[in-house]
């Protein structure tokens, strides 16, 4: 059974992608000189992608606290790649990601197509590039989502959120909101840390394999109710995870 619902997920999830990747270059291409709406066409495709694999997946996200509104810039808890779906399925949003996200199978053409922010965090030169690009999108009513561990974990404690990329929040003294995030598997599945988070030396392609076996995932996303400002981004950081750590669960073992 485990292994049909491997194969049946997988060429669901390829068939998805590859039709949506077409509809949405296609959207752009109709679209070409209206930039608002070419924005908004990439938002919905997005957001219904992510809403279709996850049922393909029977992923179910639940939601405590009220998303924000674009343009926002929001952190959160880093845990697996199976975040970028989550938040997908409930805001329109743009992430920042590690470089190497580009060179995935289905989740680095996607994250393409959603103008994720690609950054080489081996190299700080690169930081103020990524911030540039944060504020661009900001600028243009988009709402960012940056993962300031820089790192996902396996979801027993939250780690020190780094400060770098809330330069452009101390800078322009913009409001951060914050959101946490956790899974459970089902009762005959293995545990969520386990199955769904991605940490440590865990290869990409047999974790994925193995995720698409599950009988069933299901991610809680909490919004805090409150949003930082403040004119240093280490206080911002230490702030933000203050707040993000009094909300946090953690992820099911």
């Amino acid at each position: 059974m485990r292994t049909i619902r491997l194969y049946y997920r997988l060429l669901g999830l390829v068939l998805v992608t590859l039709f949506d990747y077409v509809l949405l270059h296609l959207g752009n291409v109709i679209l070409l000189l209206f930039w608002p709406l070419r924005r908004r066409w990439r938002n919905f495709m997005v957001s219904v992608w992510a809403k279709t694999l996850a049922k393909i997946m029977n992923l179910k996200v639940h939601v405590k606290g009220r998303p924000p509104k674009p343009p926002f810039f929001l952190v959160s808890n880093h845990l697996s790649y199976i975040d970028v779906i989550a938040y997908f399925t409930q805001v329109y949003c743009i992430f920042v990601a590690k470089a190497e996200l580009a060179d995935w199978p289905l989740f680095g053409l996607l994250a393409k197509s959603a103008n994720t922010m690609f950054i080489d965090r081996t190299n700080k030169k690169d930081i103020p590039r990524v911030i540039g690009l944060i504020e661009q999108a900001i600028h243009e009513s988009d709402g960012v989502i940056v993962f300031p561990e820089s790192t996902s974990t396996k979801g027993e404690a939250l780690l020190p959120f780094k400060s770098p990329l809330l330069e452009y929040a101390a800078e322009k003294k913009f409001p951060v909101s914050y959101a946490t995030i956790h899974y459970r598997t089902g009762e005959t599945d293995p545990p969520a840390c386990l199955a769904v988070c991605w940490w440590g030396d865990m290869t990409f392609g047999g974790h994925f394999l193995d995720l698409l076996k599950l009988s069933r995932i299901e991610a809680t996303i909490t919004f805090g109710s409150a949003t930082v400002k403040g004119d240093d981004r280490k206080t911002i950081a230490q702030e933000l995870w203050h707040l993000a750590n009094e909300q946090f669960v953690p992820t099911a073992t």
